[in-house]
């Protein structure tokens, strides 16, 4: 059970805690050193091997926030890298999950979903998530009866595994529209907001974002919480089986409720941390963009899903294409304006922070797709109004992207978005030409989008 020079070790495990566990908080700092510490003071045989496995998910996780520059120039350093980690992690995991549970055990298996639920497959981590949420009821993080002889401290870190198991469970459970494991009327743990706190612990502020300026904050942990929760009631409206069955009036309801939610829940992010400016107030720390991103992603994903209104909702898609072709009136689903604003200012955020070699671009890319569809919809209905232009850029930025991911992942359903796209922008942009008797710059006729710069 080898591991690399500690004072790599320390570097990575600094990465670590600065980054991912600032905002979902899946270990308490000072353990995590303490354990490192006592884990390299032994000669590799003699290490416990649960240990060890966490400390290589904490060197897998770091991997994937290592800054820019920081790769020796090998565009796949951080995914080799992180994938190297995890198979040692792997290689154990038998005696992880059927050894004596202990929290450690359950923290493991949730940082190996953590790092596999980034990848383009999601089977293992779907596996993987289900067994880790049997143990998380075999220990009883769940129901806060089963700590209340621990500390505040240890009693604050099983709630916090428990509720990182929890929004790994409800988002992969909507992603691949599959059931979850964890029942929410089985739950009895308190939210992170109201978790017990003591002065003489420098854990206090662990998933507490603050601005570059200091004068806003948000607790992003709990707000990833409170949406995975809207993630599974919007499981439960639209794709389980008791959905299937509801009368019309009952899935109406159900879908007025979740929006509602998504609008409530919308309304709790400070305007500091919003898509369209959280990049600039938060510049102090740059590695937040691709969580906010996350975040912001998945907020618009449920407001399209409850809309009927995503990328691959073959009616929704079908009815741009026809209305482009003028052969059918689209019908736009309620809150509209609502759903154009969250994926314009969403587009600005994944323009600004994604990366090719990104973590979360598989987890952003489905929303990112939506969000161009979604402005295509709007200008096709509307191509004049007031924020045409950017829309147009945006459209143009999206088109790209998508040639690009295309190459990639070769699919029949992405080439025929893509071609509804193109048209429609085309058709948006030739109503503007008939309308105006000057070019609108850089957003004439889309007839080779491939020449247009990149993002």
């Amino acid at each position: 059970m080898k591991l690399p020079p500690l004072q790599l070790a320390m570097t990575m495990v600094g990465i670590y805690l600065n980054t991912w566990n600032s905002v979902l908080p899946l270990f308490h700092a000072d353990t995590l050193l303490r354990l490192v510490g006592e884990c390299y003071a032994r000669q590799p045989q003699q290490r416990d091997p649960v240990v060890w496995a966490a400390i290589n998910v904490v060197f897998a996780l770091a991997c994937q926030q290592v800054p820019e520059g920081a790769s020796n120039g090998h565009s796949e350093y951080q995914t080799d890298q992180a994938t190297e980690y995890l198979n040692k992690a792997q290689s154990i995991i038998s005696t992880v999950m059927l050894g004596e549970t202990y929290l450690l055990n359950i923290q493991v298996l949730v940082g190996m979903v953590m790092v596999l639920q980034t990848a383009h497959n999601l089977t293992p981590s779907l596996i993987l998530i289900s067994a880790t949420m049997r143990l998380v009821h075999k220990l009883g993080l769940h129901n806060h009866a089963a700590s209340t002889h621990l500390d505040p401290v240890q009693r604050r870190q099983h709630a916090r595994v428990f509720w990182l198991a929890y929004i790994l469970d409800k988002d992969l459970s909507l992603r691949t529209q599959q059931p979850s494991i964890q029942l929410d009327d089985d739950i009895d743990v308190e939210l992170p907001s109201s978790l017990p706190t003591t002065n003489d612990d420098n854990d206090n502020t662990a998933g507490i974002v603050v601005t570059a300026d200091g004068n806003a904050r948000m607790n992003y942990f709990l707000a990833r919480v409170k949406l995975a929760n809207i993630e599974g009631r919007l499981y439960d409206s639209l794709y389980s089986t008791r959905a299937v069955n509801r009368g019309f009036e009952e899935r109406r309801n159900a879908k007025e409720s979740i929006v509602s939610a998504l609008d409530e829940w919308r309304a709790s992010i400070p305007p500091e941390f919003s898509a369209s400016i959280v990049t600039s107030s938060t510049r102090n720390k740059p590695g937040n963009n691709g969580f906010f991103c996350v975040l912001h992603s998945t907020s618009l994903q449920c407001m399209a899903l409850v809309s009927r209104a995503h990328a691959w909702d073959g009616q929704w898609v079908s009815g741009v294409r026809n209305h482009s072709r003028g052969t059918q009136i689209l019908q736009l689903p309620p809150a509209w304006e609502t759903i154009v604003h969250q994926a314009r200012n969403y587009m600005l955020l994944f323009r600004e922070v994604w990366s090719r070699d990104a973590w979360f671009c598989w987890l952003t890319s489905c929303p990112y797709t939506t969000a161009m569809v979604l402005l295509t919809a709007n200008a096709l209905y509307n191509p004049w109004h007031d924020k045409i232009q950017l829309d147009m850029e945006l459209m143009d930025s999206a088109l790209l992207w998508l040639n690009e991911a295309m190459r990639e992942s070769q699919s029949e359903e992405t080439q025929a978005l893509r071609e509804t796209c193109v048209e429609a922008v085309r058709t948006v942009k030739q109503k503007l030409a008939e309308d105006i008797t000057t070019p609108l710059g850089d957003y004439w006729l889309l007839e080779r989008p491939d020449n247009v710069e990149p993002f």
